[in-house]
């Protein structure tokens, strides 16, 4: 099963009180469902609740992982040259040089001669 993760991108994170629950529903096997009643039945914990303990035990899990955290860093760099590449393109379009050093606001775009002012008119000379 291939899934990915939502766009995170320009969303804040939110403060602890602010944040609404949403539903997440999972398809579980009928015996394993039966389990979870009988146990939760036990502990007197609601579905909600066991689920809950249940992701967060993976998610923990799941960080601590060292290959997880050396694909995550793969993929940082696999988007990072994708970027540079694609800053090259546009600067190569532009007419200007990118470098793979420069952040976006670290230094100002230079402009070829042919690239500025106003077209049409020429200004006089003093």
């Amino acid at each position: 099963m291939n899934e990915q993760a939502p766009d995170m991108q320009g969303q804040a994170p939110e403060p602890e009180e602010e944040r609404k629950p949403v539903v997440f529903a999972v398809r579980i096997d009928p015996v394993q469902r039966e389990q979870i009643e009988g146990l939760r039945g036990i502990t007197g914990q609601s579905v909600n609740e066991v689920g809950v303990e249940a992701l967060d035990d993976w998610i923990a899990k799941t960080l601590a992982d060292e290959a997880v955290s050396q694909k995550a860093m793969a993929e940082l760099d696999a988007e990072e040259q994708r970027l540079q590449q694609r800053r090259a393109a546009i600067a190569g379009i532009l007419g200007q040089t990118a470098t793979a050093t420069e952040t976006p606001g670290e230094a100002a775009p230079t402009r070829s001669s042919s690239q500025g002012g106003r077209r049409g008119k020429t200004q006089p000379s003093s």
